[in-house]
């Protein structure tokens, strides 16, 4: 390619001399005027009177003189002005081959990024002579998606203002070929009055780093796929112990970012286990330790370190959170489990013991006789009865041993009648707000449990605002498509109602959220006996529901219950056998004692307690009493009495055959009702029990005892 030099602009040397010439001719032109009026008066033609009486050859003397030394001083000075404008030629032939043959392209524009000038660099870069770009715009050599930037970058250094350097990289557009990629500096070119005259454009050729850059970055790729290939952490260190390679999963487990790489790995742990514990793990080959990262949420780390050929390190951490909470889980189900068991296998027997308490008290607060000091020492003893009922009950309930007597019902309605009972019992210094929205919000639950779980979330609630604050409880639906995660795990597609209780109380932190849920596990200081979120959990599990809770201390706690949602209204329903009434000591059992008219009862019952307390407090209801203390003497006195017996009481656990199949083939018979009394949790949805007329939860008040056996026997002459 063919390239023209540029012009090169003469230096004003002119102007330059002509500064100089100035002074020195007025000083001739003055000595020439002198030697001129001497000369006339030398040849007596006039007579100045400043030389008056001065000999006129002398003076013309000093006159010649003067102007040889001026001429002298002239002469001197034009040879240096020579010399100057000879070194000026060579500085400007220097500087026009240094800008011609730099090794960058260099272009001037004007302010407006008009091209003036460039050197032959930037004509090779561009593809272009400097000839067909003069008075063009410099943006054109740019793509079009390149062009913002370039004048982003050029009204920034306009505004900047002199001395200022804007630096980017770009891509120039070139014929035939592909954009190259190119480092750009631009800078401000002042005039001598310090106004903007132009722009300086150095282009630097970047391609050989840009190629160089994609093949380490090909090079790092391959790396980074081979250490994410891993779902472990790993961690290299040379002899002095400094990392020298870490993956991101490393990365993600040590909390301190890419300073990790230079850093001592003595440091790096000290700064990861900054919130947690490092402990070593006891019978493992090498050297392996037990990583726990407490913040931002719990993580456990198995920590294994092995030397290499270098003398440096290799770490390599695996994450066993997962298999730690499933081991934990196991190991709670388990607990849960034995607990379950045991919760059962006393609550017969605890039950028979508080219902005998109960029996008594009731039959000694009915005593007319009775002092009032002792009447109300009775109702205390029954009040403590009932609580030590209650306790159990929220054992079997978070062990889920509880029969649930699901129904249809309306959600919303049942969460605001639960409000209303607890606007009587929560402190006024405590607000409640609700947001219960009309719609359609049937589930099958057993409303006596989903009010159980929204009272005791609001009594937590309240104690954990003692000074007052805001409760909120809202009901909300939520439709899960399989579009995106769940808010819990596990949680599958359909309608959700999601229960939230929401309070401005002192809120939990991290350690005690984690066993918010465990059974007698309280914060109360002996206030709570730690088994009511325990009991939450256990009927929302029961019902197949979830539950979630977010809390910060200082600033309070929401729990979150999802429970699943019945299918739209009008859907056709399965049709259920008739199941007894289920009545537990809670029940409401009127103001007046019905009494009998001399019925014969047939009692069943194993425990000798139990069965003389309901028997005096039956014949204290004015009933006759045939009492058996099995299945099979029940059967026996059924047989020889069965005509005179109006109605048959019995316990569900019973020796031998059991107070089940009892029922079942005393309903074969028809010719009595019969109701079942027992410690042990009963499940309506036994067959054997199809027959019966109510299924009673022990320990039972005796005035709830009076009005079921009063009603049924009302209902069985009908």
């Amino acid at each position: 390619m063919r390239s023209r030099q540029p012009a090169t602009e003469e230096p004003p040397v002119k102007d330059t001399e002509g500064m100089l010439q100035d002074p020195l001719a007025e000083q001739l032109e003055a000595l020439r005027e002198c030697r001129e009026q001497l000369a006339r008066q030398a040849n007596g033609k006039e007579a100045s009177p400043e030389v008056a009486g001065e000999d006129p050859r002398e003076e013309l003397q000093g006159a010649v003189e003067s102007l040889r030394l001026a001429e002298e001083e002239l002469r001197q000075q034009n040879e240096q002005l020579l010399a100057a404008q000879l070194a000026l030629e060579d500085e400007r032939r220097r500087y026009q081959e240094l800008f011609e043959f730099a090794p960058c392209g260099y272009i001037v524009t004007d302010p407006l990024g008009i091209i003036q000038e460039m050197n032959r660099r930037a004509e090779l870069l561009l593809d272009h002579r400097r000839e067909l770009l003069r008075c063009k715009p410099l943006s054109v050599l740019l793509p079009k998606e390149a062009r913002p930037s370039f004048f982003s970058h050029l009204h920034r250094l306009l505004r900047r203002g002199a001395g200022e350097v804007e630096t980017w990289e770009t891509l120039l557009v070139r014929t035939g070929a592909a954009p190259l990629p190119v480092e750009v500096v631009a800078s401000t070119v002042l005039d001598a009055k310090g106004r903007l005259a132009g722009l300086r454009w150095l282009v630097r050729d970047v391609s050989d780093r840009k190629q160089v850059e994609q093949a380490l970055a090909t090079e790092r790729e391959l790396m980074d796929v081979i250490l994410r290939g891993t779902t472990d952490g790993l961690v290299v260190t040379d002899r002095t112990g400094s990392v020298i390679l870490v993956n991101e999963v490393a990365r993600t487990i040590v909390p301190v970012g890419a300073v990790i790489l230079g850093r001592r790995l003595r440091d790096t742990l000290a700064c990861a286990v900054r919130s947690g514990r490092l402990s070593p793990i006891s019978g493992a080959e090498g050297v392996a330790y037990e990583v726990v990262l407490e913040e931002p949420q719990p993580r456990v780390f198995d920590l294994r370190i092995s030397p290499i050929e270098s003398d440096g390190h290799v770490l390599l951490l695996r994450e066993v959170t997962a298999e730690r909470a499933a081991r934990e889980k196991a190991e709670r189900q388990a607990r849960l489990a034995a607990t379950g068991q045991l919760a059962a296998g006393i609550a017969h027997d605890f039950n028979n013991i508080l219902s005998v308490v109960l029996t008594h008290a009731g039959l000694l607060r009915n005593d007319p006789a009775l002092p009032d000091d002792a009447r109300v020492k009775l109702r205390a003893i029954a009040d403590q009865a009932r609580r030590g009922a209650r306790l159990v009950r929220q054992v079997l309930d978070f062990a889920r041993r509880t029969p649930t007597h699901r129904q249809r019902v309306d959600l919303a309605a049942c969460v605001r009648q639960t409000v209303n009972l607890l606007e009587r019992t929560i402190p006024e210094n405590v607000v409640i707000g609700t947001a219960l929205p009309a719609g359609e919000w049937e589930a099958e639950v057993d409303p006596v449990q989903v009010e159980q779980v929204v009272v005791n979330l609001a009594l937590n609630a309240r104690d954990a605002m003692p000074g007052g604050g805001r409760l909120q409880i809202q009901l909300s639906r939520r439709t899960l498509n399989g579009g995106g995660p769940p808010p819990i795990a596990g949680m599958t597609p359909g309608e959700w109602a999601a229960l939230a209780v929401a309070d401005t109380g002192s809120g939990m932190s991290p350690a005690v959220q984690r066993r918010l849920f465990e059974p007698f596990f309280s914060t109360k200081d002996g206030r709570g006996t730690g088994l009511g979120l325990a009991q939450v959990d256990g009927i929302v599990k029961q019902h197949g529901g979830y539950i979630d809770v977010t809390s910060e201390v200082g600033r309070g706690t929401t729990f979150t219950v999802y429970l699943p949602l019945a299918g739209v209204a009008g859907e056709p329903r399965a049709r259920k056998r008739r199941e007894p009434k289920v009545a537990d000591l809670d029940d409401y059992a009127g103001p007046t004692l019905p009494t009998g008219w001399g019925e014969v009862i047939l009692l069943v019952e194993d425990e000798a307690a139990s069965r003389v307390a309901s028997t005096e407090a039956l014949q204290a209801l004015g009933y006759r009493v045939r009492a058996a203390e099995s299945a099979e003497h029940a059967w026996e006195l059924w047989v020889r009495h069965g005509d005179e017996i109006a109605l048959v009481l019995t316990d569900l656990v019973l020796p031998g055959v059991g107070g089940a199949h009892l029922c079942s083939a005393l309903a074969t018979q028809g010719r009595a009702p019969v109701i079942v009394l027992s410690g042990y949790p009963i499940d309506p949805e036994d067959s054997r029990l199809a027959g019966v007329a109510h299924l009673l939860q022990k320990p039972l008040a005796i005035e709830r005892l009076a009005h079921v056996i009063h009603d049924t026997l009302a209902a069985a002459r009908h």
